[in-house]
């Protein structure tokens, strides 16, 4: 009976061992040196074994972009359980994007297909990330309650300004400083979020 328990809690943590090392990887020398096989060298396992928990690459980043999704979803859960004032969540939710993004760019590129981090299993069609899509489609109805249309259309427009300031911050590390680049999307932030009223 002991060995039975043992069993599943050992697939997990090799499961979670996988899913770190590709995350390392990618950390050290970008999403397009990590392979299945280069994962397998690194936690000393046969490639076989590694396409048992994983049968593709997409599917192992499927896996890390829906963990990506869902700290996003935790995080603006609790924003939206700490903050009355609609326009304070929705500023405050801007921040955890641009958070999550600096603290795990590698996370971040896999969930948006950024700098070789590309996964075929289309992004809409991650449960996880139409979660996120609706709370912040809810924090924007709270303080302006409009029509389904409008409210996606402000989405779109809240989204392609958070999403693009931060894939430009990654795209630019080099050439801008990323203090500099966090403190022009604070102010556009701000500027978005007041300028819904």
């Amino acid at each position: 009976m002991e060995t039975i328990e043992r069993k599943p809690r050992s697939r997990e943590q090799t499961r979670s061992g996988i899913v770190k090392t590709a995350k390392s990887i990618a950390r050290r020398e970008g999403w397009q040196a990590v392979s299945i096989r280069k994962i397998a060298d690194a936690i000393e396992y046969s490639a076989p074994i590694v396409y048992e928990y994983f049968d593709s690459k997409d599917v192992l980043l499927d896996e890390i972009r829906n963990e990506g999704f869902s700290h996003l979803y935790r995080e603006y859960d609790r924003i939206h359980s700490l903050y009355r004032d609609p326009e304070k969540r929705l500023y405050e939710i801007s921040l955890v994007q641009w958070e999550f993004a600096r603290e795990n760019p590698e996370i971040y590129q896999v969930m948006y297909n950024l700098d070789g981090a590309y996964c075929t299993i289309p992004v809409y069609q991650s449960e996880t990330m139409q979660a996120v899509s609706r709370i912040v489609c809810k924090t924007i109805f709270s303080f302006i309650p409009k029509a389904e249309e409008s409210i996606k259309r402000l989405y779109f427009q809240w989204w392609s300004i958070s999403h693009g300031m931060i894939a430009l911050a990654m795209l630019l590390k080099d050439e801008q400083p990323l203090e500099q680049s966090e403190q022009v999307y604070r102010e556009t932030m701000r500027r978005f979020v007041r300028d819904l009223r």
